[in-house]
């Protein structure tokens, strides 16, 4: 009976080991941004999109750029990141957890697209063994108002 349970016991904890994801903190992640940061050719602030037609939507974000890094939002998860020349690099956190960390390139038309990898830093060791996804940042345009004519319908009294 007691081998049973001991036994028993062995493979609950082979399961949850198993089970356990990597987690890093933002120590960790603001390390790798801060290795990252570089030339800030581009401002990104303000407000982006990450729906798109072959990447998951993460949902809307939007940026505060100081320099080579940044903070922000996307989705429900708060980001800090860094930029350099072409590349945007984000660690997506919350908490003192950090969920995901990014990489993305700019493409040509002004949006980024990269790779998102869970539990690990998307470019570092063990990243080939997280679950990796795609993002794409497309900047929201301000909408604008019409601007009024130059001879505007007259009022009825």
């Amino acid at each position: 009976m007691n081998l049973r349970r001991l036994i028993a016991t062995c493979l609950l904890a082979l399961l949850v080991a198993a089970c356990a994801t990597t987690s890093l903190n933002k120590a960790e992640s603001n390390t790798w941004l801060d290795l990252r940061a570089g030339a800030a050719d581009y401002d990104i602030s303000g407000k982006w999109d990450s729906g798109g037609s072959w990447t998951e939507n993460w949902g809307s974000a939007n940026f505060i750029q100081d320099g080579a890094r940044f903070y922000g939002q996307l989705g429900s998860y708060y980001v800090d990141g860094s930029i350099n020349g072409n590349y945007m690099y984000l660690a997506l956190s919350s908490g003192k957890t950090v969920y995901y960390t990014a990489a993305l390139k700019k493409d040509p038309d002004g949006s980024y697209s990269g790779k998102v990898a869970s539990g690990y830093i998307v470019d570092g060791p063990g990243a080939d063994k997280a679950g990796v996804s795609l993002i794409s940042l497309r900047r929201v345009k301000d909408a604008t108002a019409p601007k009024p004519a130059a001879n505007p319908p007259a009022r009825a009294l």
